[in-house]
C-alpha cells in the first residue's frame, strides 16, 4: 500500500461492526471518496474544496486514513484562513490522496486477506 492505514483504528472498526462488515464500509467509504474526487476535479471552488475537506477529514479518520484526515484538516484550515493560492496549490495533491486511498479502499474491500492482515 502506498499509504499507510491505521492498523489499529481497523481493529477497532472491526471489534465494534464486526469483520465481515467492514469490507462492506470499506466499499461504502471508497465510493464516497470517488464521488468527492470526482467534485474536486470539476475544477471546484475554494469554499467547496474547504466543504469537501470537511466531509473527508471525519469518514477518513474513522477509517484509519490518518494521512489523508490530515490533508482534508490542514485544506479546511486554510480554506477557513483565506489561503485560496495555498489550496489552489496544493489541491492536485489532495485529489492524489484521495483517488490513492479509495483505490486502496477498494482494494482491502475486495481481498478479505489483505484485512486479515491487517487485523
Amino acid at each position: 500500500m502506498a499509504t499507510a492505514i491505521n492498523a489499529e483504528t481497523i481493529k477497532r472498526l472491526a471489534d465494534e461492526v464486526g469483520q465481515e462488515t467492514v469490507s462492506l464500509l470499506f466499499n461504502v467509504f471508497s465510493d464516497e471518496l470517488h464521488q468527492y474526487l470526482h467534485q474536486l476535479s470539476d475544477q471546484p471552488s475554494v469554499n467547496q474544496v474547504g466543504e469537501i475537506s470537511h466531509a473527508i477529514k471525519s469518514s477518513a479518520a474513522s477509517f484509519g486514513a490518518d494521512e489523508l484526515a490530515a490533508m482534508a484538516q490542514e485544506c479546511e484550515s486554510r480554506v477557513k484562513q483565506g489561503q485560496d493560492e495555498w489550496m489552489n496549490d496544493h489541491l492536485p495533491e489532495f485529489r492524489q490522496m484521495v483517488q490513492g486511498m479509495a483505490q486502496e479502499y477498494k482494494a482491502l474491500a475486495a481481498d478479505d486477506q489483505l484485512i486479515d492482515r491487517i487485523l
